[in-house]
């Protein structure tokens, strides 16, 4: 009887994002789960090596990271407003605490997106939804080597280091300055940072399994800078010591995501 009901619930899965798929379609954007489609929202990103901010057990070797697509610019409200609107078990009123704590979806009114600005990523969201959103379009969270290596700044560039810094235009009266993530160009042309930090799909191992065995965890927070490859990066510490201070459930004002997707030579 379980499994009946397992299957049951599998299928309405199915249907229901591919009904998301030809809602894309009928809005004109064309839908990613379509091999070979190009899709004008993601961008290629190419192969190579990412150093980890953090030495291993095994020293600093660098990651392998095979091409891929990523979304240009984090999921807007407005796409996610599209999402549980036809998902309503990710809506506000709806959601379970197992998936998102109290604050998911804190600057929504009820189950409604705020009228404007609908362009703005969309934040106070679990990484459950995220990963949940991602699937339903026919793609998948980065990990978290995939998403440094895209937004990690150009050698090239006069200061790759990247600094968390506030706005320097005068904020409205009444209103407090804006903090932006700044991360420099990123490494491929047209991609989007610097709003929001953001989810990637294995935030949680991040801290397990950089130590050596018996090492704490905790010197990770406190500018443990004999284990940093490179000191002086010290956005890249805030964003290592961040995700892995964070649990699924975790709804933050600052935290939004975007989507990746395999290449399709890479898909056997």
């Amino acid at each position: 009887m379980t499994g009946s009901v397992t299957s049951r619930a599998r299928i309405l899965r199915t249907l229901s994002c591919l009904a998301a798929g030809l809602l894309t379609l009928a809005a004109g954007r064309p839908s990613a789960a379509r091999a070979g489609t190009p899709d004008p929202a993601m961008v290629r990103v190419p192969a190579g090596a990412y150093q980890p901010f953090f030495k291993g057990k095994n020293g600093s070797a660098p990651i392998p990271v095979k091409s891929f697509l990523l979304d240009r610019a984090p999921v807007t409200r407005a796409e996610f407003a599209a999402f549980v609107a036809r998902e309503p078990r990710w809506r506000r009123s709806r959601i379970k605490e197992l998936f998102a704590e109290g604050g998911y979806l804190a600057d929504w009114h009820g189950d409604q997106a705020p009228a404007a600005p609908a362009a703005q990523p969309v934040t106070n969201v679990s990484w459950f939804a995220a990963k949940a959103y991602c699937e339903c379009e026919g793609k998948r969270l980065p990990s978290q080597s995939e998403w440094e290596w895209a937004a990690e700044a150009d050698p090239a560039q006069r200061s790759p280091i990247r600094l968390a810094e506030t706005d320097r235009a005068q904020p409205a009266r009444g209103t407090s300055p804006t903090l932006r993530f700044a991360m420099g160009r990123g490494r491929v042309p047209g991609l989007d940072f610097g709003e929001v930090w953001e989810w990637t799909s294995d935030f949680n191992q991040l801290m397990v399994a950089n130590p050596s065995p018996g090492d704490s965890n905790n010197s990770l927070f406190c500018g443990d800078g004999f284990r940093a490859n490179d000191a002086r990066d010290y956005a890249g510490f805030l964003r290592f010591s961040f995700r892995s201070s964070l649990k699924a459930n975790y709804t933050l004002k600052n935290l939004g995501f975007r989507c990746a997707k395999d290449l399709a030579e890479d898909v056997q």
